[in-house]
C-alpha cells in the first residue's frame, strides 16, 4: 500500500484503507513515523470491528474512505499520545478534580445542558478539535492548535454542506463542545464504533466487554488535554454523553469526586428522536439503511444500559447526583446549571452567568433546521417502550 497517507484535511482528499489491523496500524506508522501503540489489547477490537465493516455496514463508496480515515485517526492519535507520554511522563501525575458529568437517555437536553454550561470561562471544554484529537499534530507549538481546529473545520463543513440532517439532529462545530464517546472509541471496545455503520457483531461484541478500558482512555485522554493547556487551574472539566448511562458506577469508580447531572425525557421521545438521528449519522457511510433495524437496535441498546443503570444504582452516591427534566433544560436552563454548581460547591459568577446566555442565546432551538419524526416509521410500538422502561418510569415518571 502507498506508504504517505493523506489526511482528511490536504486538498488531494483521503484515501481508502483496507479494512485489516496489520494495514491500518502500518498506515498509522506510516502517517507518524512512530511504532509504539503501548498495550496491544485494543487489536482484539479492532479486528472484530473492521470484520463488521468488511461483511456487515454495506458502505458506498464515501463510507469506505471515511470509516478507514475514521479508524486511522483513532490509531495516529494513540500513537502520538504514547510518544508524547515517554517524552512527558508528568502527563500521567495530572489530577481529575470535581467535573461536571451530563448523563441521560439521548435526546434529554444533554447537549443543550453540556454546550450552555461550557460558556462559563471558569470550566474545561471538550470541543470538537480536542476531541477529534487529542495529540497535538507534530510540529504545534503549545497553546496553538491551529492544525487541528482546522481539522475539525473540515469535518464540520463536511457535515454542514453534504448531510444537513445530521447537523439539525446533533450539530458538530469545530470549536464547540461535543461528546467524549469521540474519545472512547479510542479503545475499539465502546458500542459508540457501532453508531457510524451498521456492525451488529461489533455491536455485541463490544455490549460484553469490559467496560474499564474504554474508561482508562478517557480519562488518560483527559489527563492529556489537561497536560497541553497547563493543568486544571482550578477549572473542572464539563462532561457529557448518554453512554455513560450504563456504566455510571465505573464512571465513578474513575471520577470518584464527579457532579454527574442525570436529564430525564418519556422515553416514547427519546427512543424515535436517537433513531431518528442514527438514521442520519449512517447516511455519511452508506444508502442501505433499514429504519426498522435502526430503531430496534439502538431501542435494545438504550434500555440494556438503562437495566445496568438500574441495577447498579442504590450503590451509587446519589448525592452526587442533580436529577434535570428535559422540559426545565430548554426553558431554563441556568436554574438547572444553579442547582448543578451547588451541588458541585461551585460559585456561578457573574462571568459564568454572562457566558451561559451568550451561548444559549446564540444556539435556539432548531438552530441548524427542523426535523420530525413518528415511532410508527422504526417499527417501534408504545407498548413496549412503556413496558421496557417501566422500572425506569416508576423512579422517574
Amino acid at each position: 500500500m502507498n506508504s504517505q497517507v493523506e489526511s482528511i484535511a490536504t486538498p488531494a482528499g483521503p484515501q481508502a484503507i483496507p479494512f485489516y489491523v496489520e494495514d491500518l496500524m502500518t498506515a498509522a506508522r506510516a502517517e507518524t513515523g512512530l511504532s509504539d501503540f503501548g498495550d496491544l489489547g485494543f487489536t482484539t477490537g479492532l479486528d472484530v470491528l473492521c470484520k463488521s465493516l468488511r461483511t456487515e455496514a454495506n458502505l458506498h463508496e464515501g463510507g469506505v474512505i471515511g470509516q478507514g480515515q475514521e479508524l486511522l485517526r483513532l490509531l495516529i492519535n494513540r500513537l502520538r499520545y504514547i510518544d508524547d507520554v515517554k517524552k512527558h511522563p508528568e502527563i500521567l501525575q495530572e489530577k481529575i478534580i470535581a467535573p461536571i458529568v451530563v448523563v441521560g437517555l439521548p435526546r434529554t437536553g444533554t447537549s443543550k445542558l453540556q454546550r450552555v454550561m461550557s460558556g462559563d470561562p471558569g470550566v474545561q471544554r471538550l470541543d470538537v478539535w480536542r476531541l477529534l484529537n487529542p495529540a497535538p499534530f507534530p510540529d504545534e507549538e503549545a497553546g496553538k492548535p491551529e492544525g487541528r481546529i482546522a481539522f475539525a473545520k473540515v469535518v464540520e463543513d463536511t457535515f454542514r454542506t453534504q448531510f444537513p440532517g445530521w447537523m439539525a439532529r446533533h450539530p458538530m462545530e469545530a470549536e464547540e463542545p461535543d461528546e467524549e464517546l469521540f474519545i472512547m472509541e479510542m479503545s475499539f471496545e465502546s458500542t459508540v464504533s457501532a453508531m457510524l455503520a451498521r456492525a451488529p457483531t461489533f455491536f455485541e461484541y463490544s455490549m460484553n466487554c469490559d467496560p474499564r478500558p474504554t474508561y482508562k482512555i478517557l480519562f488518560e485522554m483527559m489527563q492529556y488535554l489537561q497536560w497541553q493547556d497547563g493543568g486544571s487551574k482550578g477549572r473542572p472539566w464539563i462532561m457529557k454523553s448518554p453512554v455513560h448511562i450504563g456504566y455510571m458506577d465505573i464512571l465513578f469508580e474513575f471520577f470518584p469526586d464527579a457532579t454527574v447531572v442525570h436529564c430525564h425525557r418519556d422515553p416514547l421521545k427519546t427512543v424515535p428522536s436517537f433513531a431518528t438521528t442514527i438514521q442520519e449519522l449512517r447516511k455519511t457511510s452508506t444508502d442501505q439503511i433499514d429504519p426498522v433495524e435502526v430503531g430496534h437496535e439502538w431501542f435494545d441498546y438504550w434500555a440494556r444500559l438503562t437495566d445496568r443503570y438500574l441495577a447498579v444504582r442504590d450503590k451509587l452516591p446519589l448525592d452526587q447526583i442533580v436529577d434535570a427534566k428535559f422540559e426545565e433544560i430548554c426553558d431554563d436552563p441556568l436554574a438547572v446549571i444553579k442547582r448543578i454548581y451547588q451541588k458541585a460547591g461551585r460559585e456561578l459568577t457573574p462571568e459564568a452567568i454572562a457566558g451561559c446566555r451568550e451561548y444559549d442565546s446564540r444556539r435556539p432551538a432548531n438552530h441548524w433546521g427542523e426535523y420530525s419524526y413518528t415511532l410508527e416509521e422504526y417499527g417501534l410500538d408504545a407498548k413496549e417502550i412503556r413496558t421496557r422502561f417501566a422500572e425506569y418510569l416508576k423512579l422517574f415518571p
